[in-house]
Parts: C-alpha cells; sequence; structure tokens
C-alpha cells in the first residue's frame, strides 16, 4: 500500500494539476488567437510523469484517462462545437463523434501524450526517490 501511495498518487495528482495548467494556457492561447485541444492533455503527461518515480503502464491508463477529461473538459468550457448543443457536458459526450476531425485528432494527441509521458519519470532527481532495491542487481563490472 505504501508503495501505490509513493509511486502513483503524487503522478495522478499532478496529472490533474497539470490538465488544469493545460486549460488555462489553451485558454490564454485562444485569446491570442491561437488553437491549441491537445495542450491540457499534453501537461497532465507531463506532470504526471514529472512526478513519477519509476515507469508503471496502469499509471499511465490512469493518466490517459485524466488527459482525456482535461481535453474534453477544456473544449467544453473553452471552444464552441459546430453543432447544436445545449450546452451541457454531457450533450458534448453524446455528441463528441459530430466534432470536427482535427478537433478530434488534437483531443487524441493529448490523450496519447498522456499516456506516453506519464509512463515514465521525466523526473531528473527520480534516482534519490527511487523505492527499489538496487543492491540485489548484479553489473558487467561484479565478475
Amino acid at each position: 500500500m505504501r508503495k501505490i501511495l509513493i509511486t502513483f498518487v503524487p503522478g495522478l495528482i499532478a496529472a490533474g494539476a497539470g490538465g488544469y495548467l493545460g486549460h488555462l494556457a489553451a485558454g490564454w492561447l485562444i485569446g491570442q488567437g491561437r488553437d491549441a485541444p491537445m495542450l491540457p492533455g499534453a501537461l497532465a503527461g507531463l506532470a504526471c510523469g514529472f512526478c513519477s518515480i519509476d515507469r508503471s503502464r496502469v499509471r499511465a491508463g490512469l493518466c490517459a484517462l485524466i488527459a482525456l477529461a482535461a481535453g474534453l473538459l477544456s473544449y467544453w468550457k473553452l471552444w464552441s462545437p459546430p453543432f447544436e448543443t445545449d450546452g451541457s457536458f454531457l450533450d458534448l459526450i453524446k455528441n463528441v463523434h459530430r466534432l470536427l476531425p482535427y478537433t478530434l485528432i488534437m483531443l487524441g494527441l493529448g490523450t496519447f501524450l498522456g499516456f506516453w509521458w506519464g509512463r515514465e519519470s521525466t523526473n531528473p532527481w527520480r534516482h534519490r526517490f527511487a523505492t527499489t532495491d538496487r543492491s540485489s542487481t548484479r553489473s558487467v563490472n561484479d565478475e
């Protein structure tokens, strides 16, 4: 249980924070006349990887779900869909297949980056916090 708390929870909390920062950055870019629907998902994965200390596919899958949720929530709040809607998030989810191909590709790319960057530790100080015992491994120089 302790290892799960140490390895999963900080990364997933950071993924949520990164998704929120991506939402704010996407809103700022919209104000500048740019479009970046993949940004919330990508920053969720980057933050998750930065706060992680080891590699995990399970955490990567959870981070991809957070990245997808961040991308869809940001799209719902910041952009207007190209179809008639009642303005609810559930209506956007029901009609997500009607979004423009560019938007679907960007949301998919953000989700993929959330998975890819969330599976590895991108933290440069990860060796200080490693929880695995490396004393039992042998190297080529030990022989």
